[in-house]
C-alpha cells in the first residue's frame, strides 16, 4: 500500500517595501522608468522621485511663456484642483454638486462674453462642456459645427438623405499658423483642411483671402488670438463681416471658431 504525503506549503509573505540606499543609488534611478510592471516593489517616496525627474524634463514652469498652460499657481488652486481628482465628472447623477459648479462656471465664462439667455430653460444653463485643454475644446467645438453643417446641407439639397451628406468631406479655412490641435481634428474627424496664407505685412489672415476660400462645404473659419511666430490676432470683426456677407448672399451657415488658447 502506497505511503501517503502531504505537503505544507508556508505562507507566502509580502515583499517588504523598505529601502535603505538613496534613491540615486537605486536600480529605478539608474535604469529610469519601466515600460511594463516591475517584479519588485518601491518605496513610494522613490517611485515620486522618478516621476518628478522625467516631468522635470519637459520645462521649467516658471521659465515657460509659450505653451497653453499656467505658470504659477497659488495653494488654494492646487487644492481645488486636488479635489477633482476624485469625481468623474461625466457621471453627472453621482457628482451632482461638482456638475452644479462645472455649471456655474461655465455661466460665468457665458456672461463675461455676453452670450444670449438660453430660452426655456428653467435654470438658464448656457450649453457648453468643460474641457481639459484646448486641444479637446477644438475637437469638440469642430464636432458641433460638423452636425450643424449636416443638418443644413441636408435641408439645402433636393433628395439629400443623411448618408449621402455624410459621404460629403467638408472643409475648414484656417491659416497655415494653426496650432497642432487642428490637424489632430482634420484627421481624426475627417475634414478637410483649406489653408489661407496669412499676409506677409503682419502675418494675418485678411478677410478677401478668408472670403475666396469659402464655399458651401465650409465649416467655418478659424481666426486666431495670437499666433505662434509673433503673437498677432486676425481680425476678427473684419473677417466676420464678411462671413456674414456671404451666409447672407449665398444662403449658407458658416461659422467663426475663435482659437485664443494662447
Amino acid at each position: 500500500m502506497a505511503a501517503r504525503c502531504s505537503v505544507v506549503e508556508e505562507p507566502i509573505e509580502a515583499t517588504a517595501v523598505t529601502h535603505t540606499l538613496p534613491y540615486y543609488a537605486t536600480k529605478l534611478a539608474r535604469h529610469g522608468l519601466p515600460s511594463k510592471l516591475m517584479d519588485e516593489p518601491h518605496p513610494a517616496t522613490h517611485a515620486f522621485k522618478a516621476i518628478r525627474d522625467q516631468h522635470s524634463m519637459d520645462f521649467s514652469h516658471l521659465l515657460n511663456t509659450s505653451s497653453y498652460v499656467n505658470v504659477v499657481f497659488e495653494d488654494q488652486e492646487e487644492e481645488v484642483a486636488k479635489l477633482g481628482m476624485r469625481v468623474n465628472l461625466a457621471d453627472q447623477t453621482v457628482y451632482t454638486q461638482s456638475f452644479d459648479l462645472h455649471n456655474r462656471t461655465l455661466g460665468i465664462v457665458a456672461d463675461l462674453w455676453h452670450c444670449p439667455e438660453p430660452e426655456g430653460e428653467e435654470n438658464h444653463t448656457f450649453a457648453g462642456a468643460c474641457t481639459v485643454g484646448s486641444t479637446e475644446a477644438c475637437l469638440l467645438s469642430g464636432l458641433a459645427h460638423k452636425f450643424r453643417w449636416r443638418q443644413w446641407y441636408q435641408r439645402r439639397t433636393p433628395g439629400a438623405t443623411k448618408a449621402s451628406v455624410r459621404a460629403i468631406l467638408p472643409n475648414v479655412v484656417i491659416s497655415t499658423q494653426f496650432q497642432a490641435a487642428w490637424e489632430k481634428f482634420f484627421k481624426y474627424m475627417d475634414v478637410q483642411p483649406k489653408f489661407v496664407t496669412p499676409s506677409i505685412k503682419d502675418f494675418k489672415l485678411t478677410a478677401s483671402g478668408v472670403e475666396a476660400a469659402i464655399d458651401e462645404h465650409t465649416l467655418f473659419v478659424v481666426c486666431i488670438l495670437g499666433n505662434h511666430y509673433g503673437g498677432q490676432y486676425d481680425p476678427v470683426w473684419e473677417i466676420n463681416d464678411v462671413v456674414e456677407r456671404v451666409n447672407q448672399e449665398k444662403g449658407f451657415q458658416v461659422g467663426i471658431h475663435v482659437d485664443a488658447a494662447s
